[in-house]
């Protein structure tokens, strides 16, 4: 067959083409009201009550609900004694909406902050321990959605950025988890393996992966416990489990102190996988165990600043999904 024979095999049909134009049509007949009508008569379970709470008829609810039922071709509610319940497809249909519409609330926050020229600079703060490439991201994408913000960093351990954040005193901080507080939001944006790190020449050095067993009498805690309390305890728990007791010796305050101690020959120390690594240094993986370092981008769940959580969405989108910082913009 001729190659322009096989295009016109792969074209289209106009059944095709009709169903993506019906598809097209239903969608754009769904509007914000009727996704808060929906949403409405799930929470009272209730058409008359729904109607109060909405400030509309009851016949004109009741008619809404049917159009949707009826542009959707899916039933939405089943009548029961005491008012009605949802199908599966409208527990599905809600679970999007409630979604729609809180981006809808913050992409006009968002917007009417940088018409008014409200946007105040993103105070973010970051722990040393977290991937540098996470904090480029996130000031790559503020700058992208509202480019005339100024962005002021700021680094520190994750008692003294939670103190802060929960003072106002940040925006939003980007921290290794777990991370508790009251009023927060905490979205996790990334999650990395924890590796042995071990001077190149160390014996160890020689295996593709290094037993629990072995960690005993070789492993350090070098980072000081108070930084993060909740990750140590959490540390400490998980090496438990295969019998690792690791002492707590020497400590430091950040990354390149700890591969100093190793370097300089005081012990191995669990890395991030992926960390730059100094000279002389190499990373072993730990067999039979799926021991991870996760990060997340923590903010209140009322941010004073208004760009904070498009700025969530457009970052968990880029590293759940993998899609390209500009795309993730777009999407949102």
């Amino acid at each position: 067959m001729r190659g322009t024979d096989t295009l016109v095999v792969l074209d289209e049909s106009p059944s095709i083409t009709n169903r993506k134009a019906e598809r097209e049509s239903i969608s754009d007949q769904l509007e914000f009201r009727h996704l808060r009508y929906l949403i409405a008569v799930a929470e009272e379970e209730n058409i008359s009550r729904a109607a109060k709470r909405l400030f509309v008829a009851q016949p004109s609810l009741s008619i809404q609900l049917k159009s949707m039922e009826e542009a959707l071709s899916i039933e939405l509610l089943v009548r029961v004694p005491k008012g009605v319940k949802l199908t599966p497809a409208a527990e599905v249909l809600i679970a999007g909406a409630r979604q729609i519409l809180t981006l809808r609330d913050e992409v006009i926050a968002a917007a009417r902050a940088s018409h008014y020229g409200t946007i105040a600079p993103l105070r973010i703060g970051f722990s040393p321990f977290i991937d540098r490439t996470l904090l480029q991201m996130v000031c790559n994408a503020q700058l992208a959605l509202f480019p005339n913000c100024e962005i002021t960093p700021k680094s520190g351990d994750a008692v003294e950025l939670l103190s802060l954040l929960e003072r106002g005193m940040i925006d939003a901080a980007l921290l290794t988890l777990p991370a508790n507080g009251i009023g927060l939001n905490i979205d996790q944006l990334s999650h990395d393996r924890l590796v042995v790190c071990m001077r190149s020449n160390d014996p160890a050095a020689s295996q593709e992966e290094i037993a629990p067993s072995a960690l005993e009498k070789r492993l350090k805690i070098f980072r000081e416990p108070k930084q993060h309390p909740e990750g140590h305890r959490k540390l400490m728990e998980m090496l438990d489990v295969v019998g690792v007791h690791p002492e707590v010796a020497s400590t430091t305050a950040t990354p390149h102190d700890i591969q100093w101690m190793v370097r300089s020959g005081f012990g191995h120390a669990l890395i991030r996988e992926g960390s730059e690594l100094e000279d002389g240094l190499v990373t072993r993986p730990v067999a039979g165990v799926s021991w991870t370092v996760d990060c997340a981008l923590i903010s209140k769940k009322s941010p004073s600043q208004k760009t904070i959580p498009v700025l969530v969405r457009a970052g968990s989108q880029f590293y759940q999904g993998c899609v390209p910082v500009e795309r993730a913009f777009v999407n949102i």
